[in-house]
């Protein structure tokens, strides 16, 4: 065995405090030498901690030497969480389906082209609200979040566009609140996390009260594993059922408009490759995006790309300019293709936050894995920080195919 899986035995060996049956690795099917791999990643890019269950079982519980597993900022992958309360609210019928019009929680949009956005709308960034591409020009400046999402004009007519809107996002807690009668954290302290057991998390709030829908839940790793666990075992934990299964497969259908996302979820395939081709920058053209950006890619054009490599090689080719970081606020941050994109069969799906906090699960797999990298106070960059893009496609390598 390895010196990174015996590490990591050590480590679980000590975890049984969160009531979940630990395991080795290597016994429940996941790979030595693509453990190891990962392993090493999740050190070399300095991650704050590394959680896998498979099989219902912890097999790893990782964390630099020295550090105490606490509540991380999950970022974005708060969205994901979200998408949890919409989910349970429909199955308890406060909310009538996904495709209910916003309007029906605030009649004020009850006119123009916003009587037609729906829930799903929101859930898939494909509202057509304004906003800007991030959040510290207009949503973190605004004492109230939910009024801000209200107030937006639209840039586009619901359902055309997807794109990447924090501020719609925010929206959501505003109707859950409504639809429940508790505020977002509130409902989903009573829902979920009680029932699994998690009892150390804290959430953002604005000035007005409202926590935050499109980041700001603080989770220990293997609490976030357990939410995971919650969708393996298809919405149930111990032997409770707390979301149901249509939901969980309502949220992972590839959207009409962007094959990757889900409902709040971004969505794993069997195989994906990624070209730029004409046809794409046609579209980054017809958007007024910079000639010498399109420059730089350029040699990349017509070469087809498993998705790793093909974000490996953006990374490296605006290196000097910001890394992935500066490719996404010139692409889907904008509602643009990253590229062609081909897909085989769905194979998990999940949750993304900014540097790098992922949850990640294969529910075919049986397999969890959380990975976290905690913010420091002296460096608010990302520029200053690993995000471990390919942690998601790199879990997929662990589990060995059937014999």
């Amino acid at each position: 065995m390895t010196k990174w899986l015996i590490a990591s035995m050590l480590v679980v060996a000590t975890a049984h405090a969160h009531e979940i049956a630990t395991g080795d690795a290597v016994n429940e099917g996941i790979d030595a030498a693509a453990l190891e791999k990962l392993m090493a990643a999740t050190v070399a890019s300095k991650s704050s901690a590394l959680v896998i269950i498979k099989n219902g079982k912890l097999v790893v519980d990782w964390r630099p030497a020295g550090a105490v597993a606490h509540p991380i900022e999950t970022m974005s992958a708060t969205k994901s969480i979200v998408n949890l309360a919409i989910g349970r609210l429909i199955d308890d019928g406060k909310i009538k389906s996904v495709d209910e019009p916003v309007y029906r929680f605030y009649p004020e949009w009850k006119q123009g082209r916003k009587k037609t956005i729906t829930l799903r709308h929101l859930l898939d960034h494909t509202s057509g609200l304004q906003a800007q591409p991030t959040t510290g020009e207009e949503i973190y400046p605004s004492p109230d979040f939910v009024k801000l999402a209200l107030a937006a004009e639209l840039s586009d007519d619901p359902g055309v566009r997807v794109f990447y809107n924090n501020k719609a996002v925010n929206l959501l807690a505003g109707v859950v609140k409504v639809a429940s009668g508790q505020p977002l954290d509130a409902y989903l302290r009573d829902v979920l996390f009680v029932p699994l057991g998690i009892t150390d998390w804290k959430w953002s709030h604005d000035s007005a009260g409202n926590p935050h829908a499109m980041s700001g839940l603080r989770l220990e790793a293997i609490d976030l594993a357990k939410i995971g666990q919650l969708l393996v075992d298809g919405g149930v934990w111990r032997g409770k059922r707390i979301i149901s299964q249509s939901w969980i497969a309502e949220s992972v259908k590839p959207s009409q408009k962007m094959k990757r996302v889900g409902l709040l979820w971004w969505l794993l395939f069997e195989w994906q490759k990624l070209t730029i081709d004409d046809t794409v920058i046609a579209a980054w053209r017809a958007a007024k995006v910079d000639e010498a950006f399109i420059a730089k890619v350029a040699p990349m054009k017509g070469t087809l790309y498993e998705r790793a490599d093909f974000f490996a090689t953006l990374s490296k080719v605006f290196e000097k300019d910001g890394g992935l970081e500066y490719w996404y606020d010139h692409t889907w941050r904008k509602g643009l293709s990253d590229g062609a994109v081909s897909t085989g069969p769905v194979a998990g799906y999940y949750a993304d936050g900014y540097l790098g906090q992922y949850l990640v699960v294969l529910p075919k797999q049986h397999l969890v894995a959380v990975r976290q990298l905690e913010a420091r106070e002296d460096s608010p960059d990302a520029k200053n920080y690993d995000a471990f893009t390919t942690f998601a496609a790199t879990v997929q390598t662990l589990v060995l195919p059937p014999k």
